[in-house]
This record gives C-alpha cells, sequence and structure tokens, in this order.
C-alpha cells in the first residue's frame, strides 16, 4: 500500500523548513506520496526583515503551499514541525491546531499516525514540552503519536515525544549529520506502519 504523508511545518529561521524538506525528500525516495505544506504566518515577513537568518529560506518557505486541514484528510502519516516558543509550539502552529476543531468532533483523524519535531535554541529551552504539546494534540483529534526509539541514532539521545535540533542562541546552527540520520531512521520506521 502506497502511504500518503504530509509534513506541515511552521519556520521563521529555516531551520524547521530544513527539518521538513529532509523528511520530504526522504519519504519521496522510498515511493510515499508526500506534500509539504506550511502554516500561515502573518508576521513572517516582518520577522524575515529584522533577522538575517529568517530571511535566507524565505523565498524557498513562501512559495510552499499554505496548510489547511482539509488538505491532510486522506494523509496515512503526518508529520508536525514547530520552533519552540516558550516551551510551546508557536503561535502560528497553535491557531493551526486550533484550526482542527470542526473535525475533531467528527474524529476525521482517529487513527492516522502523527510524528512530531520542533526546533529550540538550548536544551533548557523547553523542546520536550513543545513536543508535548503536539502529540497531547494529536491524541485530542484521534491521531496515534508516534514515539522516537531509544538509541535511534547511536551516541545521539533524542526525546521520546519527537526530533529536537537545538538551532543556538541565534538560531543559526543548522541541522547537522545527527538530525539527517534520525530523520533517515524515522522515515523507514514510519514506512513499515
Amino acid at each position: 500500500m502506497n502511504k500518503k504523508v504530509t509534513i506541515v511545518f511552521h519556520s521563521v529561521c529555516g531551520n524547521s523548513y530544513i527539518i521538513a524538506k529532509e523528511f520530504y525528500n526522504e519519504f519521496k525516495t522510498h515511493g510515499a506520496e508526500t506534500q509539504i505544506l506550511r502554516v500561515k504566518d502573518p508576521s513572517y515577513n516582518e520577522l524575515a526583515a529584522q533577522f538575517a537568518v529568517a530571511g535566507q529560506y524565505k523565498n524557498e518557505i513562501m512559495n510552499i503551499q499554505e496548510a489547511e486541514v482539509e488538505k491532510l484528510l486522506d494523509s496515512d502519516i503526518i508529520i508536525i514541525g514547530s520552533p519552540t516558543y516558550y516551551g510551546n509550539v508557536s503561535g502560528a502552529m497553535k491557531a493551526f491546531m486550533d484550526s482542527f476543531s470542526p473535525y475533531w468532533a467528527e474524529a476525521r483523524f482517529w487513527g492516522k499516525k502523527l510524528f512530531s519535531y520542533t526546533t529550540c535554541a538550548t536544551s533548557e529551552g523547553g523542546a520536550d514540552m513543545c513536543l508535548n504539546t503536539i502529540n497531547i494534540f494529536g491524541q485530542h483529534v484521534g491521531m496515534i503519536p508516534i514515539p522516537v526509539p531509544a538509541n535511534l541514532v547511536p551516541g545521539q539521545d533524542f526525546p521520546a515525544y519527537g526530533l529536537v535540533h537545538y538551532v543556538g542562541g541565534y538560531s543559526n546552527l543548522r541541522p547537522g549529520r545527527e538530525v539527517i540520520l534520525a530523520i533517515k531512521e524515522m522515515t523507514e520506521r514510519l514506512m513499515k506502519l
């Protein structure tokens, strides 16, 4: 059976986008029918003008179709990625998650597989809480959160709740080898579900 995968991300500085793009490319190599969508962010143009790192991927991000709940209805696997803002998802991602409420009562997402990831400045920045927010949201709408297995990438620890990429205080540390390997490993595992 051909898997249908949707990757939904919010990215300001580009790191969540880079991870979304890696997932997209990896699922495509496995023959999955895959789409990548960005959440609506009314303040993105302003932020991209303020922070040089935010402007690096602006054109690529803005050329990606905007996420709407209806575009996810036929997905088997949904991957949600958000930057960590104050130990939570970003406001733009929260607004997108809130848009699921009409589908919640109908259980339209019941049984779909959910995988989450986040980007966070430091290990003390609340990335695990952000991942928990995504997973709890998924459970509320009937999705099945998929954990990260222990020692997914030998020598690299990720929380069970999803992948984390630490971007540094200036959000300029791009995903490295360990994150790319984790994406490859998780994609293979998700394809077997």
